[in-house]
């Protein structure tokens, strides 16, 4: 009996050896045009199999490299879609009961060059033909086969090494590109129960090197992934945006229609300089700074995002730098008002941020010098597209400045926003209002303007000889203009 047992076994395994060796000697390249014509069929798209197709053992799998994916509706007909090899491992005892077990599905060096045409449609776009309807005695075989349960996938591991993304969008210009990413997938689970978002599960790590959109330029990137009843969790988010660490964690919401996000961030140490090279292109900053911010939104188009922003942000720091720029040399023409009219100020000011509403506008109004913020507090708060200056101001040396007020960063224009040049009372010394379109901004007169103004007109006329008696604004009473943390210097 025992050695009966022993000969059954070695037979088995002459069996499975000479299977084994009997499949290996298949040439599967030889398939490549049927499934090449397949994917035509089911998708529309042209797919090219320029490697080989292979058959592996331990464990049991199957390879494929050298794939490229086209659309043939696209004039250029350039491929949007390449991968290096996929690899497919699953495991041999389900699938003698009709289930698929896949161990790891391996995707490397995968690229995809995404473009949005002129037209507005994407260069993956792949228009639907329509289905003519068939009667039930004229259903063929192949639509009869479709109603064929398919069996039972369960894929263990994903892993994607290598991956890039690049976007352009041929209308506007805009480029993007996310470089070598890295993506371990664990944890897959499938609950048929559900609708289909719902129903999928899964944990994830992922590493990307490089993300660049326009100015903007994101480093490695680390991230810890759970999906969940449709809600992807982003802990342990890291990543350096202009040579700064930022500590991050995320949610997004895909049970709504519209896909909404929350998300956190704290950068401790932000490195203004390096923002000022990368961002504005200028070396005029420098010094570090604390940020957070926490944001809420709908992921739709711009217009979208911006209508259901919610949120706040706070920039706060001290012995912050600006190169070209003297702010004290500027607001001491004001204590002689034969050298400048206090409009020009707020006009410098309105313009800088009307160029696109950058920092590089607002320095580059007016040049030379340099200026030494001691303190550097910047706190909005945002709803439905209105952005309010909760707490803004700057300490020099000499002076403290603070702006109030709100924006409306859908319509793009100013709502009444102050700024003024402030006394140890909290009061301002004089200030203006800022009115119109980040485009053309416009500044009204306040009662402080009109002051300085007259006394100009006044020092003008005496250097003439004509004597005009100076207005004297009353600064024993005044309302408190700015009741922030940034103290008056001394």
């Amino acid at each position: 009996m025992k050695k009966f047992f022993i000969g059954v076994v070695a037979l088995f395994a002459i069996i499975i050896v000479g299977l084994v060796i009997a499949i290996s000697m298949v040439n599967l390249n030889k398939y490549k045009p049927q499934i090449e014509k397949a994917v035509k069929q089911n998708s529309g798209y042209d797919m090219k199999i320029a490697g080989d197709i292979s058959a592996s053992f331990s464990p049991i799998g199957i390879s494929i490299s050298g794939v490229s994916i086209s659309n043939p509706q696209i004039k250029s007909n350039q491929k949007f879609f390449n991968m290096g090899k996929l690899s497919v491992a699953v495991e041999l005892k389900p699938l003698l009961n009709k289930q698929v077990k896949v161990k790891y599905i391996v995707l490397n060096d995968l690229t995809l060059d995404i473009k949005k045409l002129k037209n507005g449609k994407f260069n993956f776009a792949v228009a639907k033909k329509e289905s003519k309807k068939v009667s039930s005695k004229g259903k063929t075989e192949t639509q009869e086969k479709q109603k064929t349960a398919l069996p039972a996938v369960n894929v263990k591991e994903v892993r994607i090494k290598n991956a890039n993304i690049n976007f352009k969008d041929l209308k506007t210009g805009a480029i993007a590109k996310v470089q070598n990413i890295s993506v371990s997938v664990d944890n897959i689970g499938f609950d048929p129960s559900k609708k289909m978002l719902q129903a999928i599960s899964f944990d994830a790590k992922t590493k990307i090197a490089k993300v660049t959109f326009n100015q903007y330029n994101i480093k490695d990137i680390s991230v810890a992934l759970n999906m969940k009843n449709a809600i992807a969790t982003m802990s342990d988010m890291k990543l350096y945006m202009y040579d700064s660490l930022v500590d991050a964690k995320a949610k997004l919401n895909l049970n709504k229609k519209v896909p909404f996000l929350n998300i956190e961030a704290d950068i401790p140490k932000f490195k203004m300089a390096s923002f000022s090279k990368e961002y504005l292109k200028k070396d005029i900053l420098n010094g570090t700074v604390k940020v957070h911010k926490k944001f809420s939104m709908s992921l739709g188009d711009l217009k979208t995002i911006k209508k259901t922003l919610r949120g706040t942000a706070l920039i706060d720091g001290e012995g912050v730098g600006i190169k070209g720029f003297d702010l004290d040399k500027i607001l001491s023409k004001y204590s002689d008002a034969k050298k400048m009219n206090p409009a020009d100020l707020g006009m410098s000011l309105a313009s800088g941020f009307a160029k696109g509403g950058s920092l590089s506008g607002v320095f580059g109004a007016n040049g030379g010098g340099t200026t030494l913020l001691k303190r550097l507090h910047v706190k909005v708060d945002i709803a439905k597209g209105i952005v309010k200056l909760s707490d803004v101001a700057m300490a020099t040396g000499k002076n403290r400045i603070a702006l109030k007020g709100r924006l409306n960063i859908v319509t793009q224009r100013f709502l009444d926003m102050k700024f003024g040049v402030l006394n140890a009372k909290n009061c301002a010394k004089f200030s203006q209002t800022i009115q119109g379109t980040f485009t053309k901004p416009k500044v009204k007169v306040d009662e402080s303007m009109v002051v300085n103004t007259i006394n100009t007109v006044s020092s003008l006329l005496g250097s003439f000889g004509v004597k005009v008696p100076k207005v004297k604004k009353d600064n024993s009473k005044c309302t408190p203009f700015y009741t922030g943390v940034v103290k008056q210097p001394k």
